[in-house]
């Protein structure tokens, strides 16, 4: 009988611990997926744009359940714009991985009607950089200061130079002049000249770095091609 006991007890220890186990794993997704919902709508609407119990809602979920997920809203915005820049920069990553032009590629894909229209899968930097330098958070303006040196990273590997000093100053300028593009084609109203800000920016940016064409091809570096972006 005693024996019996023990072996009718096995079907209910397991099903207790595949119980745990979907729980955790399902916990896991849950977590997941507000960390994607919540990626796309701050750089829709801005980390002060959306409250927690909307933005619950919005991943399919209760709002009750936040706090077991995560330590504050704080911790996710983190959390969201690390997301954000993974996604983006694995993207921007093969991109240039393939092609011939990694410059060009970058510079057309960044400054574009594209990445203008879809803030909520574009660039942390053009759509929340303005929210993250008003907030008080130390971790939070410590990850866009690491973003902001790993672009410089890239390009400074991607645009012309005499040298390493003037390649970095010019990767710097480069940068803020295609985060600036994006911000203010985003801005104005007038859609005209929207696009002509995104054209003007894209056609200046090549025309200052893109290696020269004319040059006869002893005399023209190879343009250098990150694999991926910088971690």
């Amino acid at each position: 009988m005693k024996e019996g006991r023990r072996s009718s007890m096995r079907p209910s220890s397991l099903a207790r611990e595949v119980g745990v186990k979907i729980s955790k794993e399902t916990v896991e997704q849950n977590r997941e997926r507000v960390i994607d919902t919540a990626a796309r709508l701050f750089r829709e609407r801005g980390i002060d744009g959306i409250g927690l119990v909307d933005l619950m809602k919005a991943a399919g979920l209760t709002p009750g359940g936040f706090y077991r997920q995560f330590k504050s809203k704080d911790d996710l915005v983190v959390q969201a714009v690390k997301r954000a820049y993974d996604d983006m920069s694995a993207d921007l990553g093969r991109r240039i991985a393939a092609s011939d032009d990694p410059l060009q590629t970058l510079v057309q894909h960044y400054v574009s009607d594209y990445h203008r229209d879809d803030p909520g899968h574009g660039c942390s930097l053009a759509a929340l950089a303005a929210d993250a330098a008003r907030h008080d958070d130390p971790v939070l303006r410590e990850y866009f200061g690491n973003i902001v040196t790993n672009y410089i990273g890239l390009l400074t590997a991607l645009v012309r130079g005499p040298d390493a000093v003037a390649k970095r100053s010019a990767a710097i300028a480069a940068l803020a002049e295609m985060i600036g593009s994006v911000v203010l084609s985003r801005v104005v109203p007038d859609q005209i000249l929207s696009g002509e800000i995104i054209d003007t920016v894209s056609n200046d940016l090549m025309a200052r770095h893109a290696p020269s064409r004319s040059a006869p091809t002893g005399d023209t570096k190879p343009t250098k091609r990150p694999k991926e972006l910088p971690a």
